[in-house]
């Protein structure tokens, strides 16, 4: 019988295959349409008063409003 020639595994030159593995994960998403329908927002509305906020900005705005 003949020997069989082993080769040298060639290195992997697609470095995109290469890390894919390291980026792309599974990822459940959120259904927006039914999250609207019960009420969710992304950016609350009207959750600061000018108390909280800091003196410059309380006093700029008391500046332009009048």
């Amino acid at each position: 019988m003949a020997k069989l020639k082993t080769t040298v595994p060639e290195p992997m030159r697609n470095f995109v295959a290469k890390h894919m593995h390291e980026v792309q994960r599974i990822q459940v998403f959120v259904d927006r349409k039914k999250n609207l329908k019960r009420g969710y927002e992304k950016h609350k509305k009207g959750r600061y008063s000018n108390e909280d906020r800091p003196f410059l900005m309380s006093a700029s705005a008391l500046l332009f409003t009048h």
